[in-house]
């Protein structure tokens, strides 16, 4: 028998060598709410974002992770490959994603009417796909 979930919301981790331009991209970019840091001896530091329910965990840890964010694109590798984050304004989301030190995959389009999406990377090459509407 399965287990049930105790929060209705997943947390996310992303392991770099340095948290600072991550957080202020995700807090810049998205608004996400620093929450309280947990520093682990012997393993690193791990940095809290609340998106609603959800949290992103940004963990550094005490020994420098080997590489950066493979390369190849969203569907290059298999595994855990994008964050999808809702908004209520895909261009401004683009538009700030690539002034705050990351960059755009795939700009803006009308994915079906009433859903537009794009994709953009955060400072450490990570994929996001953005997106608003239904549709």
């Amino acid at each position: 028998m399965a287990t049930t979930m105790a929060k209705p919301a997943l947390d996310v981790g992303i392991v770099t060598a340095d948290a600072g331009p991550l957080l202020a991209f995700y807090r810049e970019v998205f608004g996400l709410e620093p929450l309280d840091g947990l520093r682990i001896p012997g393993v690193g530091q791990i940095h809290k974002l609340a998106c609603g329910q959800s949290v992103l965990r940004v963990m550094v840890p005490e020994q420098a992770p080997e590489a950066d964010a493979p390369s190849g694109g969203w569907a290059g590798r298999a595994g855990f490959r994008y964050l999808t984050l809702e908004v209520t304004d895909v261009d401004a989301a683009v538009a700030a994603a690539a002034a705050t030190g990351g960059s755009v995959a795939l700009a803006p389009f009308e994915l079906r009417p009433g859903r537009r999406v794009a994709q953009v990377q955060d400072p450490d090459g990570n994929m996001i796909e953005v997106g608003q509407g239904d549709g």
